[in-house]
């Protein structure tokens, strides 16, 4: 039996530095999605992970930064990006 998390993928903050992956998901409500959409981050999204030094994740989007606490970092869902080549 498979549970939402098999499905949903693992958390950004078992992301490792330099790891390019994509969001499959989130464990939140209405509230937590909006400010993932208001960072954008949202689902299907692609972001690299710059910094993680397991309290505070930055990860690299549209040029710019997002500084991400733990807290919420365990609450996003990702898989790895294939590189392509």
């Amino acid at each position: 039996m498979t549970t939402e998390l098999e499905i949903m993928g693992e958390p950004l903050a078992a992301a490792s530095a330099g790891q390019r992956v994509r969001i499959t998901g989130h464990k939140g409500g209405r509230m937590l999605r909006a400010r993932l959409l208001a960072l954008g981050l949202n689902l299907g999204r692609e972001i690299e992970v710059l910094q993680n030094n397991r309290g505070l994740i930055i990860v690299g989007i549209n040029g710019g930064r997002v500084a991400l606490g733990r807290g919420i970092s365990q609450k996003i869902f990702t898989e790895p990006v294939k590189k392509q080549g």
